[in-house]
């Protein structure tokens, strides 16, 4: 019990992101955003592992409810992308982010990395 706010700072790895767009990967949801609480998203970067272009898709789902925040962007071949610039974005509990590329041909693995960056606000308990 916490008479004060706490904010727990966090990143994630997620290495080969999906290619298929069925079974999309989880890049956010986070147990630890209850009731009140929420997470910041401050930082999204997909890295493109290829010499070939990718198309990225990242789509937010809250309540069962699917929206797209990017939809085949282009990451141009063997650089990054960052998905947040300059601007950020509150989840609460329950919602996820879920990404997914394109397939290099013949691939049987994601191409393209992504890494989140977030803070876990939770709120006093007393």
């Amino acid at each position: 019990m916490s008479i004060y706010p706490v904010n727990k700072f966090k990143s994630s790895i997620y290495p080969a992101i999906s290619i298929n767009p069925t079974a999309v990967t989880q890049v956010y949801n986070d147990a630890e955003v209850t009731g009140d609480g929420y997470a910041l998203v401050t930082s999204m970067i997909a890295a493109n592992k290829t010499d070939t272009p990718r198309k990225l898709s990242l789509l937010i789902e809250k309540d069962s409810t699917q929206a797209f925040l990017l939809y085949n962007v282009v990451v141009p071949a063997n650089t990054a992308f960052e998905v947040i610039q300059g601007n950020k974005f509150i989840l609460k509990q329950g919602d996820r982010l879920l990404a997914y590329s394109d397939a290099e041909a013949g691939a049987q693995a994601g191409v393209v990395d992504m890494t989140i960056s977030y803070v876990v606000n939770i709120p006093p308990t007393a």
